[in-house]
């Protein structure tokens, strides 16, 4: 511990760093990790012994290797330090075979505090964050610190925007204790205030994934999947945080491995449904402090590395911790009707499509149909709370509000499988998907007034059933609006695929 406390000194002076150099910042952030992890540990410790324990749920310790490529790069980039969650018992130490699958947060350190550096530091975040969310399936948002000199800000990769933290600073006393809060968070809270996803869960003894998701028939209940692909990822989709899983509901009877291969007969959808009616909530005015969160992305926000008026409290702005009795940030009101937001999801329009053309046996597997499917909860058995952009961001001031998209966590399973429009074998058969796919617009506008408003090549996929032949299946209706109910668009802005958006 003396050792850890002497290596961190030097970060907490004015002119600790003469050099300007980034490689001593790494060796000092993580002495500072080592440092609290050990003085937390200690303190519930002896807590626990005085039957008074707080509850530790993990240590947050650093990777070993600095200025390293993790297991998981697919783009070379090295990260300057990476941090791990790790359980209770374990010794408090530098953790080996730095990687992206099992990395809490990512570390973005400079030498100095400039304008350019601080977007810099943002900007490779970003880039880290892509190969987090390929890495971990289970992530709802991605954790990183960006550090330039003698400050820190804590940022949140969300499903649609990217914030930072006002400035920590390490040479005030302030500054380091709003850091200590913030780990000490991190190492108390439970799981889906880090950004897990505690209805996906690793399934050691089957070797793959199991997924819950909403029952069809049994409203509060879930029917497990699993599932050891993925399709679509969530770090190729970063403005839609989309994620689609081959899976099937039968449980495997012996662990998933080459020669045993898990046999998918549904596509997983796993996405984050627009609301427009926003927080529901009055805004939170701050008058334009900014010791509110910042973005930085996507926008044209103040991410410029200005310190802002003070440390800005970030553990109770932006980590939305829970611990002890603290309550959790909670979205719907109980009077609110959620089934009418089902009504308008993909997950009720595919329902209405399939009620009003079932009978039509020539467009059967020509759109998806749900099997099972709703919104997703997060939290303890004892306050689960629906999955959604104010669980994970809290309070937002009006200007932030105003420019983030307000989303609510959506899962559901359908059927049939069906290949991308690359796979064609011949023009013969890219004639008869594409024929059916009309055919099948045609209908679903006809039949049930809805308008799919994202016809491209990437929402045409070929099914082959197992019968023999060939058809063509139209997906993706997250655009489409209900022209029997829907008088005017709640979403204005453009939407579809750019080359087809007059189809």
């Amino acid at each position: 511990m003396v050792e850890h406390a002497h290596a961190v000194i030097p970060w907490f002076q004015k002119n600790g760093n003469p050099s300007g150099l980034e490689r001593p910042i790494y060796k000092q952030l993580s002495a500072f990790m080592l440092l609290v992890a050990q003085l937390l540990k200690c303190e519930l410790a002896g807590r626990a012994s005085n039957a008074t324990g707080a509850g530790l749920q993990r240590l947050i310790l650093p990777y070993e290797k600095v200025d390293t490529n993790p297991e998981g790069a697919d783009d070379g980039t090295k990260i300057d330090v990476g941090l791990r969650s790790c359980p209770v018992n374990s010794p408090v130490e530098a953790q080996p075979d730095a990687s992206y699958g099992r990395a809490l947060a990512v570390v973005e350190a400079k030498g100095r505090s400039t304008k350019a550096l601080w977007h810099q530091a943002y900007a490779q975040l970003f880039d880290y964050s892509h190969n987090v969310y390929y890495c971990q399936i289970d992530r709802r948002f991605i954790w990183g610190l960006a550090c330039c000199g003698s400050e820190v800000r804590a940022c949140i990769f969300s499903n649609y925007r990217a914030f930072a933290s006002p400035a920590i600073d390490m040479t005030d006393k302030a500054g380091r204790s709003e850091l200590v809060r913030l780990l000490v968070g991190w190492s108390l809270c439970d799981n889906d205030r880090l950004g897990y996803d505690d209805t996906i869960v690793w399934n050691s003894e089957l070797q793959c994934y199991e997924i819950s998701v909403p029952c069809a028939d049994r409203p509060g209940e879930s029917v497990p999947y699993y599932t050891d692909a993925f399709i679509i990822g969530a770090e190729r989709l970063f403005s839609r945080h989309c994620r689609c899983f081959l899976a099937t509901s039968t449980r495997p009877t012996a662990p998933v491995t080459e020669d045993n291969p898990l046999v998918p007969d549904c596509v997983i959808k796993d996405t984050w449904t627009f609301h427009d009616e926003q927080y529901n909530e009055p805004a939170l005015d701050t008058g334009g402090n900014s010791a509110g969160s910042t973005s930085t992305g996507n926008s044209r926000d103040n991410s410029d590395g200005s310190r802002g008026d003070g440390n800005g409290e970030v553990a109770d702005k932006l980590a939305r911790v829970t611990i002890g009795g603290e309550a959790v940030f909670c979205w719907p009101p109980e009077n609110f009707d959620l089934s009418s937001l089902t009504e308008r999801s993909e997950i009720g329009i595919l329902r209405k499509i399939d009620a009003r053309l079932r009978h039509r046996v020539d467009l059967d597997g020509r759109y998806p149909r749900i099997l099972d499917g709703g919104w997703v909860f997060q939290g303890s058995d004892t306050q689960r709370v629906l999955d959604s952009t104010r669980l994970i961001l809290g309070d937002l001031d009006s200007a932030q509000q105003s420019r983030t998209p307000f989303c609510v966590h959506m899962r559901y399973a359908m059927t049939p499988i069906g290949e991308p429009l690359k796979y064609v074998c011949s023009i013969p058969e890219l004639i008869v998907v594409l024929h059916d796919v009309m055919r099948c617009h045609a209908a679903i506008y006809d039949e049930c007034r809805i308008l799919h408003r994202d016809i491209s090549d990437s929402n045409i996929l070929i099914v082959r059933p197992k019968s023999g032949g060939v058809h063509g299946m139209l997906i993706d209706f997250d655009c489409a609006v209900d022209k029997s109910v829907t008088k005017r668009f709640t979403r204005p802005e453009c939407s579809g695929s750019l080359p087809y958006m007059s189809v």
